[in-house]
Parts: structure tokens; sequence; C-alpha cells
């Protein structure tokens, strides 16, 4: 995670708008040999990354507990019986 930018307060629309910027930023570093550069574009990268995959999950998790409410009950197998009775 890059130590000066906190994705969590941006919407779905401006993350996927800055990684477009971010890639196109570490291209034109990565044609100019700026290592130092690429790699803090790539930290910024990752951040943006991770934070639209956590959303996404979110969503499907949301979408799952909406279409299956049953699926996080535990499952009831029975009960044993003694062999004794």
């Amino acid at each position: 995670m890059h130590p000066f930018l906190d994705v969590s307060k941006l919407t779905d629309e401006e993350i996927i708008e800055r990684l477009g910027k971010a890639y196109t930023y570490m291209n034109m570093q990565k044609t100019l040999g700026h290592t130092p550069a690429v790699l803090s574009i790539r930290e910024v990268i990752q951040s943006l990354e991770d934070e639209r995959n956590k959303r996404m999950q979110k969503m499907v998790d949301d979408e799952n507990k909406r279409k299956f409410p049953q699926l996080e009950k535990p499952i009831e197998l029975g009960k044993l019986e003694d062999e004794n009775d």
C-alpha cells in the first residue's frame, strides 16, 4: 500500500480513472528508465487494484447472501443414536 494514498475514499469511477493514468505514467517512466518512479507508481497501482478487488469481492459476497440466505446457516446432520438404546 502506498503511504500517501487513501484509496478507500475514492469512488469506483475514480479508481478506474486513476488506474488508467497510473499505467500510462508507469509506461512513460519505464521508457525513460526512471526506476524509482516506476516502483512508486507500482505501489499506487497495487493499492488501487487491491481496493478494486476488495470492492468487487464485497459485491459478490453481498449478492450471494441475497440469493442464498441459507448458505451461512450451519448444516444439520442429525444426532448420533446410542447403540445401547
